[in-house]
């Protein structure tokens, strides 16, 4: 009888040893704005499948919005206290760069980064060495509506002359008030800081100096500060002319708007009929420069204070397959950053194999912004008061320089 009670003892202590040596290892993963559903798919359907080759891993998910979102990541990785997997935006490879993994030992020999858009692992490389893995991307052309223009022939306008001449063919003021736009931003105030990055780029420019200071004193700054407020000329005589009303739906879609930079979500839907009259195309470019689409990149990184490094990165390769990419772009609507896996985007519509196309023809990543929280407002500042008329050209460079490289220095980047 006392045997058999030791016996039992032994089973139940090597039973415990088992299953701590079967669920020693865990990973946490933050990904911003998912979805219920999508929470539900990793834990129902991404979890128990890497959990078969990795039986020892426990694995949970957490997500947050994006108003939290700057709070929450910094707080992680400067503090070295967070998930094992952190979700960063296109423009984040500068900002933390040297507080994250150099995942190149675990991930350089893997064949299906070769799969990728080179603008896209480009988003997620710092100092000439991958920090993570991009998960989806958004391109950002131009549209244009050609049953609208009073030239069909003129589009797409690849210079930065030809798309001011554009906008002055296809813009209409009267009583005071713009009856019709020949161009709208994003944001509809006829200056987004973002696209302002985008033309310094197709001027031919940088945003940095090789000793790593600003170029806004540069050529290429001041041809892309002159086409902007070119353009806003073209479309608004004076700053006191009234805009168009506010409408409902797309503005591409209301007959007033003859081209714009819109997100998908305030475009028609890919099926609308109308999509036969819009042209996708690249940004305009300076003499010296090419023309680009802007493409947006949200990755996983690995922090560098991640204890075991190589398991992440298995997660990464994971998520990252084709398989998933697939999964991911059915249950949370995420465009795929590996060009294998758009197949079945292609087929399903005209519009987004045209939109991958010129993602893959003009790509540029928008990423390498050095300390983007900051910049971002200060262009937002000196350029509207620039294209306002209340400031100089060359004042404009010289406050966006002086005041960038203070914050540079201030970041440590200078």
């Amino acid at each position: 009888m006392r045997m058999k009670g030791l016996r039992s003892a032994l089973i139940a202590l090597a039973l415990a040893a088992l299953s701590f040596a079967t669920a020693q290892r865990s990973l946490e993963i933050y990904i911003t704005g998912l979805t219920e559903d999508t929470m539900d798919w990793f834990r129902e359907e991404a979890f128990p499948a890497f959990q078969e080759s990795h039986p020892d891993v426990d694995l949970d998910i957490i997500t947050g919005g994006w108003g939290d979102f700057d709070a929450a990541v910094a707080g992680w990785i400067t503090t070295g206290d967070g998930p094992d997997i952190v979700y960063l935006g296109s423009e984040y490879a500068a900002t933390y760069g040297d507080l994250l993994t150099d995942i190149d030992p675990y991930i350089g020999d893997w064949p299906d980064l070769e799969e990728y858009l080179p603008a896209a692992l480009e988003t997620a490389t710092w100092e000439g060495h991958l920090r993570g893995l991009p998960l989806l991307m958004s391109p950002r052309p131009i549209f244009y509506r050609s049953d609208l223009a009073a030239d069909p022939s003129a589009i797409p306008p690849l210079t930065f002359e030809d798309a001011i001449a554009f906008v002055e063919a296809n813009s209409e003021v009267a009583d005071g008030a713009v009856q019709k736009m020949g161009f709208m931003d994003i944001g509809g105030g006829l200056f987004d800081a973002q696209e302002f990055i985008a033309y310094v780029w197709t001027a031919g420019g940088e945003l940095y100096h090789e000793d790593g200071s600003s170029a806004f004193d540069s050529d290429e700054t001041a041809q892309a500060l002159q086409f902007m407020y070119d353009r806003r000329r073209a479309i608004l005589p004076t700053e006191t002319t009234a805009g168009l009303p506010p409408m409902q739906g797309p503005p591409i879609a209301s007959d007033l708007v003859v081209s714009g930079i819109f997100p998908m979500w305030n475009m028609p839907p890919v099926s609308d009929p109308l999509w036969n009259e819009i042209v996708i195309a690249p940004y305009p470019a300076g003499p010296d420069g090419e023309p680009l689409i802007q493409v947006f990149t949200d990755w996983l990184s690995v922090p560098s204070y991640v204890e075991d490094p190589e398991l992440a990165v298995e997660f990464l390769k994971f998520i990252g397959s084709q398989e998933n990419a697939l999964a991911l772009n059915e249950v949370a609507g995420f465009t795929p950053t590996r060009q294998d896996a758009w197949t079945r985007i292609r087929e399903s519509s005209e519009v987004w194999s045209d939109m991958l196309d010129m993602a893959v023809e003009y790509g540029r990543s928008f990423s390498d912004i050095r300390a983007s929280a900051e910049l971002r407002p200060l262009i937002v500042e000196q350029v509207n008061l620039y294209l306002s008329d209340q400031q100089s050209l060359e004042d404009t460079q010289q406050f966006l320089k002086e005041e960038y490289d203070a914050i540079l220095e201030d970041y440590g980047y200078l």
